[in-house]
């Protein structure tokens, strides 16, 4: 008897630990290295992020998809941006059957995008709908910054110099091709190099920087004086912005200054008094 008490007692804290292990809520489940995030109910299970259903590309993009690879492989040295430009050109000649025909399809798939899409929304929580929000402005952002670096670089901004170490380690040849860690230790390397190296050394790489540094700041200064020229102030430092312009580019950029009224009036004449009584 008490035996049986004792297999009873085994299997019931058995069965007790495997219930334990599997209602565990994770707030991340890690299989062969693949990441999934997962958010909590209210009762405190798990609810991983529902699948989003992927939208269909319109006509023009469905045609340029059908034909891109037979343009790469009839012009192998285009770059994708002409490959596009010849993929607009095709679309333009296309005859007109063919595109509604490319049309209907997309609004056959778009008709049940928009009913998977709405039960994807449904079963979203409030916590996921911010975790989405918040990536949908992170790319927002980058978006921004991509488009504001390629700007810059198409009208010319002059680029920043190295620095007294970072031109230390460009004359030494770092090796390039590296990994993320082994250029961590690379750098690692070149630090303690830049540490032991003779005063009289750094002072060398100081006063190259230095002179460098001088040079950009022109390079800077009239580069900003033509953007403000050519009204993309956008591109230009704030600080340089809201610099007091000088007196000539000030009456440059006003043109013919108006006369007040009040000084205007005091210097224009009296006209003579005229009576208006009859004679």
């Amino acid at each position: 008897m008490q035996f049986n008490a004792m297999a009873r007692f085994l299997c019931s804290s058995r069965l007790l630990l495997s219930t334990r292990q599997t209602s565990t809520p994770f707030a991340a489940v890690q299989i062969s290295g693949l990441h999934s995030t997962t958010c909590l109910n209210v009762d405190g299970t798990s609810k991983a992020m529902p699948e989003k259903p992927k939208r269909p590309v319109n006509a023009y993009i469905r045609f340029a998809q059908s034909i891109r690879s037979s343009l790469a492989t009839s012009n192998p040295k285009a770059s994708p941006t002409e490959i596009s430009k010849l993929a607009a050109v095709k679309w333009q000649t296309l005859d007109q059957a063919s595109k509604t025909k490319l049309e209907e399809e997309f609004k056959r798939e778009q008709a049940v995008w928009l009913q998977k899409n709405a039960k994807y929304l449904s079963q979203l929580t409030d916590a996921q709908k911010q975790e989405l929000k918040a990536e949908r402005q992170l790319r927002a952002d980058e978006k921004v910054k991509r488009d504001q670096k390629r700007l810059l670089k198409e009208l010319g901004r002059p680029k920043r110099p190295l620095n007294s170490f970072l031109l230390f380690c460009a004359q030494h040849k770092p090796v390039s091709g590296l990994n993320k860690e082994e250029n961590k230790v690379q750098m690692k390397n070149l630090g303690l190099q830049w540490k032991r190296l003779p005063e009289s050394e750094k002072e060398r790489y100081t006063k190259e920087a230095e002179a460098e540094m001088k040079r950009y700041q022109e390079e800077m200064k009239r580069w900003e004086d033509k953007m403000l020229a050519s009204e993309n102030m956008e591109v230009v430092r704030k600080r340089n912005v809201l610099l007091t312009p000088s007196p000539a580019s000030s009456r440059a950029r006003k043109g013919p200054q108006q006369v007040p009224g009040n000084v205007a009036a005091a210097a224009k004449p009296n006209k003579p008094a005229t009576s208006t009584t009859r004679p």
